[in-house]
């Protein structure tokens, strides 16, 4: 740590210059963001996901997002041409779009080499785009075109000197990782100002508010697919970017996170937010209470003929307990059938499903209509019906009053025009 940190840091908000250059950055920003939409189509559709926000804050000397806003220091922006403000702007997006800061797991200790490997990803894919890189931005041109996380082992491996700086702020530093105001030994673009004395006074933004979280990243693989059909609809060439499209749509998400997709509003009909929890207002805690308006019907019907096995049952009805036991456990009916009802039996927080207690019953041929006809003469339908099977039988022709999804094995159909599937691989 350099000898100006030794002394004692203050803190200040932005002063009235600090104000008039947010003013000026954020219509410049928001400009460029509309020539993006005229010249980038997808990356100018993007950026409209994105709130622009100026700050002068010492922990943001230049720019980051949290997957919601960017975050920029307006005396960084307003010192760069207007093609390098496109390319931030553009820069921040695909560091959303990559996933980057989820991508990170299991790099936290090695995150200033993770940095480097992502920023020479964005910017290797923004100069093929025609975007003018910054001289001291990170790119390692003899290998464009590699991924952030093959330039990450070349760079820990020793095969690649780190060199270049970051064009923005990515967060999740180690502690102690140039964490202090001035460890830089520059003013941070006005964010950090040292008297003749060597004091030291550091900007502190109220606006300066991320919010990361693992659901906004997330989200932002459908925030692609969106921009890509809407392009593709309008006949704009996707350029250097449709290799990563074409990734995009035929990646596979886990069915795991599919199911809880499916399965995870259902949950908001059963529950009512009610008034303060009392018994924490004491420690002026407001926490709402919660009320179970009715117990959730869950039913899951196994096609039990050859080409069901063991294992997969297992796997399917765990995870489908799993994620009802995260929203305080509720009744899971489970029916084994074949050409035949061949067991028909509850589970609960009280008979909770044992994996390695459970046994296949049946084996023949497959016919769903059985289960259909069960559940008809019940009072109730059920909340949902989860059909596992690999679809080779007969189903009803006209679709229940209840949602079906069919959660067919790998090499299997979907036994039914309607209904909605999820393709369940062990693998995943």
């Amino acid at each position: 740590m350099s000898d100006i940190n030794e002394n004692k840091v203050n803190f200040s908000p932005p002063n009235p210059e600090d104000e008039a250059a947010k003013v000026i950055a954020l219509e410049d920003w928001t400009n460029d963001r509309i020539k993006l939409l005229g010249w980038r189509p997808f990356i100018g559709t993007l950026a409209m996901n994105l709130e622009l926000i100026p700050v002068v804050d010492h922990r943001c000397p230049t720019a980051s997002t949290d997957g919601k806003r960017i975050f920029f220091n307006p005396h960084f922006l307003n010192d760069l041409t207007k093609q390098e403000r496109l390319t931030i702007l553009a820069h921040e997006i695909w560091h959303c779009g990559m996933s980057h800061f989820t991508r990170e797991h299991g790099r936290i200790e090695d995150h200033t080499m993770w940095n480097h490997a992502i920023d020479h990803e964005v910017n290797s894919l923004l100069e093929d785009d025609g975007f003018k890189i910054p001289s001291h931005a990170i790119l390692y041109r003899p290998h464009k075109g590699k991924s952030a996380e093959q330039v990450f082992e070349l760079i820990k491996n020793g095969e690649i000197e780190m060199r270049g700086q970051c064009l923005d702020e990515h967060g999740n530093s180690a502690p102690g990782e140039d964490s202090e105001p001035g460890n830089d030994g520059t003013d941070g673009w006005s964010t950090v100002e040292v008297d003749g004395e060597g004091g030291i006074t550091a900007k502190v933004d109220s606006d300066f508010r991320p919010r990361r979280s693992d659901d906004v990243w997330k989200d932002w693989k459908n925030k692609m697919m969106a921009a890509a059909q809407q392009c593709k609809d309008k006949g704009t060439d996707m350029g250097v970017y449709q290799s990563h499209i074409d990734d995009l749509f035929n990646s596979k998400m886990p069915w795991k996170e599919i199911l809880r997709q499916f399965l995870t509003p259902m949950f908001d009909s059963t529950r009512k937010w009610l008034p303060p929890n009392r018994r924490h207002v004491y420690k002026k805690v407001y926490l709402p209470s919660l009320r179970k308006e009715k117990q959730l019907n869950i039913v899951i019907a196994i096609d039990t003929s050859g080409s069901t096995t063991g294992d997969i049952v297992k796997t399917f009805v765990s995870e489908v307990f799993a994620i009802l036991n995260s929203f305080g456990g509720y009744q899971l009916r489970l029916i084994q059938c074949d050409m035949n009802i061949a067991e028909d039996v509850i589970f609960d927080m009280d008979n909770p499903f044992i994996p390695d207690d459970f046994k296949l019953k049946g084996g023949g041929g497959t016919d769903f209509h059985p289960v259909f006809d069960l559940l008809a003469k019940d009072y109730e339908p059920p909340e949902v019906l989860l059909y596992l099977t690999d679809g080779y039988g007969s189903a009803p022709n006209k679709k229940p009053h209840y949602p079906v999804i069919w959660g067919v094995i790998e090499g299997g159909v979907k036994p039914a025009e309607w209904g909605q599937s999820i393709d369940i691989d062990l693998g995943d």
